[in-house]
């Protein structure tokens, strides 16, 4: 990458408070083609979205589970603020349980496969 993903965070953000948030994607869409790391988009709009989330006070939940059954959506996202941003995957490599990482920092790990790590330590 030509540019750490916080450089162009950074010059998102910073762009998006002079103009509106879709010229600023433009530029941004310009400027990754340009230098080359437009194959780390996905990475680097990730990022931008979570420093906005962050800003208006809000926090980055990503819940993971086994499987479908256990995931309902609507029952965990009443337990959030409208400010963060909930994010859900299925992790079949969990076997069952649930994991919560929030701001990529923070972990809840109710899951088979930690309880089985703790038990034979």
């Amino acid at each position: 990458m030509k540019y750490s993903v916080n450089n162009y965070v950074g010059a998102f953000i910073g762009a998006s408070k002079k103009t509106s948030y879709e010229e600023a994607a433009d530029g941004l869409i310009k400027l990754l083609k340009k230098t080359g790391d437009i194959k780390h988009s996905k990475k680097i709009v990730e990022a931008i979205h979570k420093k906005l989330v962050n800003e208006k006070g809000g926090k980055w939940m990503n819940i993971e589970v086994a499987r479908e059954l256990v995931l309902k959506k609507e029952a965990f996202k009443h337990k959030f603020s409208e400010k963060d941003h909930v994010g859900f995957r299925i992790n079949p490599e969990l076997v069952a349980g649930v994991r919560i990482t929030i701001n990529g920092e923070g972990e809840l790990n109710n899951t088979l496969q930690n309880k089985l790590n703790k038990l034979f330590k």
